[in-house]
């Protein structure tokens, strides 16, 4: 510290120097620059000397932590800048992901749409064929009964013409023979 004080106050004598020989000088008159000129020169730099004196070392601290804040910004902004790489990265890869995960999806949807349209064609052509099989019997059936019916109402009829032929053409002694005819065979049965 006292190496420094005596530092500064060389300093001052030098700048001190210029002063005195201007002052010499001055009485002289020459037509010169102005004394006033040197005075505010002398003062500038004695203003000078003084200010990096004393601000020297804040000055330095000043800007050695500023050089470290500026540091330390750029590590974190590097670090952030891999952060966000990183994560634009993985974004992208998830996005492309996405778009091929949403087109197989795209993809299986058609095929089981596909699947299930066959299979509704394929049940409304079973259901048509059950049903056309089901009217079928149906029908045999109903044509069946009609044929019964009519044989029914055939043989009805058939009987009661015969029964009016055979009143209306057989006589009493044809019935009489008709009676012992029968009579007859069955008498010769075992």
């Amino acid at each position: 510290m006292a190496r420094r004080r005596t530092r500064g106050l060389m300093m001052l004598a030098l700048l001190l120097i210029p002063s005195t020989v201007l002052a010499a000088t001055e009485g002289h008159g020459e037509g010169g620059i102005p004394s006033s000129v040197y005075y505010a020169a002398l003062n500038f730099f004695i203003l000078v000397a003084i200010l990096v004196y004393f601000l020297r070392k804040p000055t330095k601290e000043f800007f050695a932590s500023r050089a470290t804040l500026i540091r330390q910004q750029i590590s974190q902004a590097q670090e952030l800048k891999e952060q966000a790489d990183k994560r634009f990265a993985d974004l992208e890869q998830r996005l492309q992901g996405v778009e091929a995960e949403g087109k197989k999806l795209v993809q299986e949807l058609k095929h089981d749409g596909e699947l299930e349209q066959r299979r509704m064609v394929q049940s409304a052509q079973d259901q048509a064929a059950a049903m056309k099989a089901l009217s079928e019997k149906v029908m045999v059936q109903e044509l069946r009964k009609a044929k019964e019916e009519l044989k029914r109402e055939a043989v009805a009829l058939a009987a009661e013409m015969a029964e009016k032929l055979i009143r209306d053409n057989v006589s009493a002694q044809d019935q009489n023979r008709l009676v012992d005819d029968y009579l007859n065979k069955m008498e010769r049965l075992p």
